[in-house]
């Protein structure tokens, strides 16, 4: 199954190893129906496919100089509200080293998987085992 809304981009990650992959958007992962598991073909095709989704950071570690393990929302208004935002509107990182914690936009290059992770803030639709983290331009 092609992929037909995705953009392809190439990225030099860190130690300039280069990361390809497909760039996808919130609106692409909002095909998701978390309550039922359904997801469009478009997004079936990215499972466990190298991708990059931009968002926002909300750490769920105490350590905020090397961040690990996050979740990536749409917006900053959907880090930790109550009620959280749907699980289809969360992205559960896992990076492979240690990053910087990050205020801003972001894009997190990685490893998408089509799974549910539970974490203290919510359910997320997805997981990204993560390469590597750019600020948003």
């Amino acid at each position: 199954m092609a992929v037909t809304a995705a953009v392809i981009y190439q990225f030099a990650g860190s130690g300039g190893a280069a990361l390809n992959g497909v760039e996808v958007d919130w609106r692409l992962l909002g095909e998701m129906d978390y309550v039922t598991g359904n997801s469009s073909s478009e997004l079936k095709a990215l499972d466990g496919k190298t991708v990059k989704i931009p968002g926002f950071m909300v750490p769920l570690e105490d350590d905020q100089r090397e961040v690990v393990e996050f979740l990536l929302v749409p917006s900053p208004q959907a880090c930790i509200h109550v009620p959280p935002p749907p699980p289809n509107q969360m992205v559960y990182v896992k990076m492979k080293r240690g990053t910087d914690a990050a205020v801003g936009p972001i894009w997190v290059h990685g490893t998408l998987n089509l799974v549910t992770k539970k974490s203290m803030y919510g359910d997320a639709s997805f997981e990204l085992i993560g390469e590597a983290i750019e600020p948003y331009k």
